[in-house]
Parts: structure tokens; C-alpha cells; sequence
């Protein structure tokens, strides 16, 4: 038995510790810090175990790593190296200037205008109405519904054009 919970520990240190020193790390700690929460946070999950309080669909390394989380939190705390927000001196702020408005762009509406009359009809039709191709083909006069789907293709390609050649383009990437 002893054999058995070596090899689950051994597993554990293996698989959780490096998730375990990510977490340190990005709260701002170091190796030697992550090693000691997570020794902190195996002792935790094995007296939970032990007492028998663990809940039943939580993993180990999952719940190791949150105790470690919450552990990394209080550590932070204590060591002053995490600063709560209501300590942040209210003086500092971004200058009025340090974001610039965005640029204006045309609205797409514009542009399926541009685009001309019967090809906003037609694509109003198919994307807002919902209307299928072949109602598109008896309600504009066209022949087939090839038709009104390479007419739609071409209203499409108009509108794409024009946004290419303005600076929507650019605001929208």
C-alpha cells in the first residue's frame, strides 16, 4: 500500500508542480515559493482526503492547484507583494490624450447603397427577409434560380470592392 501512495505523490509532484509554479509565477513569485505552496497545498488536499470532505467530481491536480491558487493569494497578502486596489493611489490616471478616437468609418449600409438600388433589394431579401433563392428569382423576374444566386454573388462582390477600396478596410483589421 505505502508503494501505492508513493507512486500517487510521485505523480502528483510530477504533473501538478509545474501548473502549480505557472500559477506562482504569474501572481509574481519565484520557484522556491511555488514548491513551498504547493508542499502547502498537497498537505491541505491530503488532510481534506483523509477527513474525508473532498468533493467526489474534482480531480487532484485540479483541486492541488486551486488550493495553491488561493494559498498564492494569502501568501501575497502577507508578504505585501500584492497590493489590493483600495491601496492604489487615486492620483494616478490615463492623460485625456492617451487613447485616440476612432477613426469614422462609412457604415455598411453605405455601401450596400452604393452598390445600387436592386442589389440592396435583392440582398435585403435573401440575409434580412430570409427569402429563398428561387422566391428572390420570381420576385426580381429572373429566369433561374442560378440566375438570381450569381446576380446576388455579383451585388456581393460589389459591395466587398468598395469596402477594399476605402478605409473601412483598415478600421475593420
Amino acid at each position: 500500500m505505502r508503494h501505492h501512495e508513493d507512486q500517487w505523490l510521485e505523480e502528483i509532484y510530477r504533473n501538478t508542480l509545474p501548473r502549480v509554479a505557472s500559477i506562482v509565477y504569474q501572481m509574481g513569485g519565484n520557484l522556491e515559493m511555488a514548491k513551498d505552496i504547493f508542499q502547502d497545498a498537497v498537505i491541505i488536499y491530503l488532510e481534506k482526503q483523509k477527513k474525508d470532505t473532498l468533493p467526489a467530481n474534482v480531480s487532484p491536480a485540479a483541486y492541488i492547484a486551486g488550493i495553491a491558487r488561493i494559498c498564492c493569494i494569502r501568501k501575497m497578502k502577507q508578504t505585501g507583494r500584492y497590493t489590493s486596489l483600495d491601496h492604489i493611489n487615486t492620483d494616478i490616471a490615463v492623460p485625456a490624450d492617451y487613447y485616440a478616437p476612432p477613426p469614422v468609418a462609412k457604415p455598411l449600409l453605405d455601401y450596400l447603397k452604393a452598390a445600387g438600388k436592386r442589389c440592396l433589394q435583392l440582398l435585403q431579401a435573401f440575409y434580412y427577409e430570409q427569402h429563398s433563392i428561387e422566391e428572390i428569382a420570381t420576385d426580381f423576374n429572373f429566369k433561374t434560380g442560378h440566375s438570381a444566386s450569381v446576380q446576388k454573388y455579383k451585388c456581393l462582390e460589389k459591395v466587398r470592392e468598395q469596402i477594399k477600396q476605402s478605409d473601412y478596410a483598415e478600421t475593420v483589421s
